[in-house]
């Protein structure tokens, strides 16, 4: 700030309370950019704008006054892309991980935030303040160009829920006091050509049942059939297991195919749910 504008710290305020008025400002103008334009096309056009601010700050412009609209442009950029990306997570992600998702967006939003200020602190330290912001506005452009085809809230009509996975389940109790480990078991008939290709294809679905909260899992084989195999894992809680069976996923039910198109005809697995014994 005094290097480059010859100001003192009260210019430097004043130009945060500008990005500020800007942000207030586009959340009231964002409504109407979006009846008008897309999601992605709002948040590149501010996007295109908020680029001409450092090249035109770092060449032409030293007066505060100028500056200030600027900031005020960064501020209308900056609230648009934010709300636009939120916006996205949100109506993109499940009802039941929406928490954890937008939780995950923040942390790594927030943290390139970070370590973005660090790299830039960096290279503004090698070639100055102009020519940092000068790359910062090339880049922006460039990243314009390369993501172009991604669109916001693309996978808005995508199925994440697949049919329920209840089955025998229905029959055990539902009381949220039981809170003791439950194990399951699945029998699978396999052929025996396709040994090896169906315990390949069970590593996907161990990383599954982790990904879903199972502690434990593991194969096993017959040691007289080494064609009979039993998965084999453990959830915390017979509530957690209920829940994993009503957040089936496309994508886990595309997995567990992959493992059963290597069954013998016909054959269908077996499946088995045990509750541990209280101790006395």
């Amino acid at each position: 700030m005094r290097g480059e504008l010859g100001r003192g710290p009260e210019t430097y305020g004043l130009l945060l309370t500008c990005i500020g008025i800007g942000a207030v400002s586009g959340a009231m103008v964002l409504p109407r950019l979006r009846a008008r334009f897309s999601r992605d096309d709002a948040g590149r056009r501010r996007e295109r704008r908020s680029t001409r601010s450092p090249r035109w700050r770092s060449r032409t412009c030293r007066a505060s006054h100028l500056l200030a609209v600027a900031m005020l442009a960064t501020g209308v950029a900056w609230i648009s892309i934010l709300s636009a990306l939120q916006v996205s997570a949100q109506m993109t992600l499940p009802a039941w991980v929406r928490a954890r998702g937008l939780a995950a967006f923040v942390v790594i939003f927030m943290g390139g935030m970070a370590l973005g200020s660090i790299l830039w602190g960096q290279v503004a330290s090698r070639i100055g303040i102009p020519g940092a912001l000068t790359a910062a506005a090339a880049g922006m452009v460039l990243a314009i160009a390369l993501t172009w085809r991604f669109k916001l809230g693309a996978a808005r009509g995508a199925r994440f829920h697949a049919l329920r996975w209840i089955g025998r389940c229905r029959s055990l109790p539902r009381r949220p006091s039981l809170m003791l480990p439950v194990m399951v078991t699945i029998r699978y008939s396999i052929r025996p050509d396709k040994r090896a290709d169906f315990v390949a294809a069970m590593q996907g679905v161990r990383e599954m049942r982790r990904r879903n909260g199972a502690y434990f899992w593991q194969l096993f084989h017959d040691s007289e059939d080494p064609t009979h195999f039993v998965e084999v894992f453990m959830d915390e809680s017979w509530v957690e297991h209920l829940r994993q069976h009503e957040r089936a996923s496309v994508a886990d039910r595309e997995i567990l195919d992959r493992a059963k198109q290597f069954m013998v005809e016909k054959k269908v697995t077996r499946s088995s749910h045990w509750l541990a014994e209280r101790e006395s």
